[in-house]
């Protein structure tokens, strides 16, 4: 979620933060060149409450707040965001048109996702994924294939993921972990009844949770150990998940590559084997 998204969500925030958060919204490129002093004397307000608004939005302070909104001010000046993510192409268009619309969303999506990344989020849920016993990864639909080429990744290089939806037994296989275990959600809406059950049940067993959404509302979210929070741009009316699945894939395969680096050498040599022992099987 953007700084500005968080912004505009203002329910946990007193009517004197609220004050403030509006001029924030409204002078938003002004503000990395601000001191607190200076926002706090336009906006009639104190440095305290300054902080307490960074603090709700997951900053430790206002210096911590204006160098992330520098970043992503930067940050987005390379993303035109002129495709129309729920309906990238229409019926009247040429062939020629179709390819040019669908390249332009595959180029955005990346961008977008790019300049809204939290090194921090991906390198948290890297680690707890390399330090688990196994990995239990729960989706449906689409995303339940996008998973599967994850873990067609993973198994390259000798880690097995378990797909807990693969036979509609999530409920069971959360029964079935452990506090070494992790359990890996990817769902798009973030609303799903089963999961919300799977969840529950692992909170209680104590198992860390990973969560990937783009639905900053999610109840899940607050049971997780690690989120990656994508930003939500596809309707309701849309003609096929094409966002959300690069966004989905883009994500995974950034945590595959951190696994494959931690321990490089190992991976490579592990995978040059298997890629050997397929070859020969072929020919």
């Amino acid at each position: 979620m953007t700084i500005l998204e968080k912004l505009h969500y203002k329910e946990n925030f007193t009517p004197t933060e609220q004050s403030i958060i509006t001029y924030l919204i409204e002078n938003i490129h002004c503000i990395p060149e601000m001191t607190i002093q200076q926002l706090a004397l336009t906006t009639h307000s104190s440095n305290a409450a300054i902080i307490r608004i960074c603090k709700k939005i997951g900053y430790s302070g206002f210096k911590d707040f204006k160098l992330a909104l520098a970043i992503e001010l930067e940050s987005s000046k390379f993303v035109n965001q002129s495709v129309n993510f729920s309906t990238p192409f229409y019926q009247s268009e040429s062939t020629r048109e179709i390819i040019n619309d669908l390249s332009s969303l595959y180029k955005e999506t990346i961008q977008l996702m790019q300049s809204q990344i939290h090194i921090q989020d991906y390198e948290k849920m890297s680690h707890i994924m390399m330090k688990s016993q196994r990995i239990v990864i729960f989706a449906i639909g689409d995303t339940r294939i996008t998973a599967m080429n994850f873990i067609n990744k993973l198994i390259k290089i000798n880690i097995h993921p378990i797909l807990a939806t693969e036979n509609y037994e999530e409920i069971a296989i959360a029964y079935n972990m452990t506090p070494q275990d992790c359990a890996l959600f990817i769902s798009y809406n973030g609303i799903n009844e089963q999961f919300k059950t799977c969840v529950q049940i692992l909170n209680k067993k104590h198992v860390p949770i990973l969560f990937i959404t783009a639905n900053h509302n999610s109840p899940l979210l607050t049971l997780s150990q690690s989120q990656i929070i994508i930003p939500d741009k596809e309707d309701d009316y849309k003609i096929g998940t094409f966002y959300s699945q690069i966004s989905f894939q883009f994500i995974l395969t950034i945590l595959y590559s951190l696994i494959y680096k931690k321990d490089y050498a190992h991976h490579h040599q592990h995978k040059m084997i298997i890629d050997a022992k397929s070859k020969k099987n072929k020919s």
